[in-house]
């Protein structure tokens, strides 16, 4: 009985298997496979093998992963990829151009194209599924703080601050008081979509709040070109996560720290 139900569990599961795997022949020597296996965000994972010679394949997921990644709103630095280098490289994966790419003979192909798949979305997963917005932040934020609190810097955590379209929360804010004010925000995560919000934002703040200063202290990290560019093109204060003792100049130029003698 035991036999039967092993067999029939398994027959089950390679049907459905084989009938969901969805392939299309690009020509003689590249095959795109599509698996019933997903990233958390619910796209399968596909990739191309490709035939160099009857017994050398090239296995790539055409930018898939990478794309995965930069709709979650990760930034393609070189820190970022050297990361998934890490990842990739215990599955003998390279990442090339955005591809990650691998090669096997064909004795090996059926093991190397499951380790391929289990790769792509391990790498997808590690950040799709926990990503670490969060512990960044509070990381972040606690390094402004303790700076704040060092310099003996007056400030207001999480002010609310009314912009003439919405009301917006402010991670600092120090109120103008004879002296132009700040509402500095913390970004762990500065993508372009997050840092093009930011500048909606900043915009709506200023329309209202006239003698006060936006601010913003970023992740440099894992920011791409044109989320700095928005950022540093917007702010009045830009400040890098890194370089965080630079906001002591910023704060001497509004007046809200004083000037050393």
């Amino acid at each position: 009985m035991s036999n039967d139900l092993q067999n029939t569990a398994l027959s089950r599961f390679f049907d459905f298997y084989k009938n969901d795997i969805e392939a299309e022949v690009i020509d003689s020597k590249n095959v795109v496979i599509s698996f019933p296996v997903h990233f958390s965000g619910f796209h399968r994972v596909e990739m191309t093998v490709t035939e160099v010679n009857p017994n050398l394949y090239i296995l790539s997921d055409g930018a898939k992963t990478l794309d995965e990644l930069r709709l979650a709103g990760y930034g393609m630095t070189s820190r970022f990829k050297k990361r998934l280098e890490t990842i990739s490289k215990a599955a003998h994966i390279r990442v090339v151009q955005d591809n990650l790419v691998s090669e096997s003979d064909l004795e090996n192909l059926g093991s190397s194209i499951q380790r391929f798949i289990e790769a792509a979305k391990t790498i997808g997963d590690a950040y799709l599924v926990q990503r670490v917005t969060v512990s960044r932040d509070v990381y972040l934020t606690n390094q402004v703080r303790e700076f704040l609190t060092a310099q003996q810097v007056p400030y207001q955590r999480k002010h609310s601050l009314q912009g003439k379209l919405e009301q917006h929360t402010i991670d600092f804010y120090f109120p103008p008081n004879g002296v132009p004010g700040l509402a500095l925000t913390v970004m762990p995560n500065p993508s372009r979509m997050v840092a093009e919000a930011w500048a909606f934002k900043s915009f709506d703040i200023k329309q209202v709040n006239e003698r006060t200063q936006v601010g913003v202290v970023f992740d440099d990290e894992d920011a791409g070109n044109s989320s700095k560019s928005i950022l540093q093109g917007i702010a009045d204060v830009a400040i890098p996560g890194s370089d965080i003792p630079a906001l002591q100049q910023s704060l001497r130029s509004i007046g809200i720290l004083k000037k050393t003698s």
